[in-house]
């Protein structure tokens, strides 16, 4: 008997492997150096550095088919799992330029790092690992917010209890509910978007902060690397390596708060004492103890996620609040914090993604338990101030001792008896039959009439859908657009090579 874990019989569908790597973490999987992630920009960083200095006369051309050719094959090792970085070489900087000059001869391949520090070159970097990550992360919230709609289009009339205090409250649907969580995460989608308008700029030439008496294109650079333009000033960027970190960070904490919320919402109401939905097999775990278990492992690891990005979160913003002018090593522990924020978190959004497409909803289970625990009252109330024009305070104190009354009677919504207790001792005389106090506080018609903007009647949530389904248009042409500048970028990087006959060569 082969036994790869302690749970899974129990279960029609075992959770797919990426779930179940989701739900171990790191207990038996570590990661990957943090520089791993940054051969590709370093290379790329490197090529648009080499093309500038030869347009700017400071290499030759023949250095520079030197030090393409030999980016090409770093590049071309990386894609195939063949370069791997050499710890007594420091850094992903050393390894690359370490592997040029050993290959090329330090005559050609050591001119790449003229008028360039590890300064400049690792902020670069990570700069560009995080413009990628806010990309990545706007589609895949794209994605998550698409199936909330989807998901809420599938349940417009699923009438359900809304909750205050973990109570019953007033009646809603399970769509209205739906929306209140895509409504965050499209707001996230703009959060990371407003990162890229504010740091979409080009540290590379700055050196070691303080510039070159070489003279550099900038905007070069700039051009083949995607950005909209270079730092204004070559300093800020050193000085404030922990600024784009910390506010990509504080995007993805927002997010993880969102996604938090979702997953706590949805663990309650997975519980046999709500029984309001189901969760899909796959992204449930068991017990090793208990055959019966079928526990929101996933919505729980999500949790432990957004309590890990904010310890990352605070300890940027503890590194950042002390920086002296110009690097200080401390910063380097920045791209640790980030990365390690990125792997945490990212695979969270396709996991919920994938929980909302397949969750099950139990609306019989739903509109019973709208018909229990008085929360047809405050409809009743406005009703009667509507239909008898009296003041609210009087209906609400009114409509308080009919709840009073009729729970003594063993009753959990109003009935007549309560009712006419209540009028008798405020000295009131409205007429009221028992079938008009059971249609006031009928679930589905008060959900019908609740037709206000943002409400949630059917046809104000079909307008709530419909208005941010138009909204993720403007954030999908953004994508489309940055995305195509960097194809772009890349593309005239690669008509450079092809014109000095290098193309191909990885």
């Amino acid at each position: 008997m082969k036994i790869n874990k302690l749970w899974g019989s129990r279960f029609h569908r075992e959770p797919p492997r990426r779930i179940i790597e989701f739900l171990s973490g790191r207990d038996v999987e570590g990661i990957s150096p943090s520089d791993q992630h940054l051969v590709q920009y370093d290379i790329w960083g490197s090529e648009a550095h080499a093309i500038m200095l030869c347009k700017q006369g400071i290499i030759s051309e023949d250095d520079l088919k030197v030090i393409l050719r030999g980016l090409r094959e770093v590049e071309g090792r990386f894609l195939r799992g063949e370069f791997v970085l050499d710890a007594s070489k420091e850094d992903v900087h050393s390894n690359v330029e370490g592997f040029l000059i050993e290959r090329h001869g330090v005559e050609s391949a050591g001119k790449l790092h003229t008028a360039r520090s590890r300064n400049d070159q690792v902020t670069l970097d990570m700069r560009l690992y995080m413009r990628q990550g806010v990309f990545d992360f706007v589609q895949e919230l794209d994605g998550l917010v698409w199936a909330f709609l989807e998901k809420a289009q599938e349940n417009l009339d699923a009438v359900m209890p809304g909750f205050t205090h973990h109570q019953h409250a007033m009646v809603t649907t399970f769509a209205h509910v739906l929306l209140s969580f895509a409504g965050p995460l499209e707001r996230d989608i703009w959060r990371f978007i407003h990162w890229y308008r504010l740091f979409n700029k080009n540290p590379l030439g700055g050196v070691a902060g303080y510039g070159s008496t070489f003279a550099l294109d900038r905007e070069l650079t700039s051009r083949l690397l995607a950005f909209d333009t270079c730092h204004e000033n070559s300093l800020d960027p050193i000085t404030n390596r922990w600024e784009p970190e910390l506010e990509f960070a504080h995007a993805i904490v927002m997010t993880m708060n969102h996604l938090s919320t979702v997953a706590q919402s949805f663990i309650l109401m997975s519980t046999a004492e709500f029984d309001m939905v189901r969760l899909d097999d796959t992204h449930c775990s068991g017990s090793s103890l208990m055959p019966q278990k079928r526990n929101p492992g996933a919505l729980e690891v999500i949790k432990a996620k957004a309590s890990i990005a904010h310890g990352i979160l605070m300890g940027l913003l503890s590194l950042g609040k002390s920086s002296f002018i110009g690097y200080n090593r401390d910063s380097q522990w920045t791209k640790y914090m980030i990365m390690d924020m990125v792997q945490e978190c990212k695979p969270a959004l396709a996991v919920m993604r994938e929980m909302i497409e397949l969750l099950q909803v139990n609306r019989e289970v739903m509109l019973r338990q709208c018909r229990t625990g008085f929360i047809g009252a405050t409809a009743l109330l406005e009703g009667l101030v509507q239909r008898f024009k009296i003041p609210f305070r009087k209906a609400k104190t009114l409509m308080e001792k009919a709840v009073k009354y009729s729970e003594d009677k063993g009753a959990d919504m109003v009935i007549l008896g309560g009712f006419r207790k209540a009028l008798k001792e405020m000295n009131l005389d409205l007429e009221m039959s028992e079938e008009e106090l059971l249609k006031g506080q009928d679930p589905v018609r008060i959900v019908s009439r609740k037709t206000l903007k943002g409400g949630p009647s059917a046809e104000a949530v079909k307008a709530q859908i419909d208005g941010m389904r138009e909204r993720l248009k403007g954030s999908r042409r953004w994508t489309e657009e940055g995305l195509r500048r960097i194809k772009d970028a890349k593309k005239e990087i690669q008509r450079i090579e092809e014109s000095l006959g290098i193309s191909g060569e990885s």
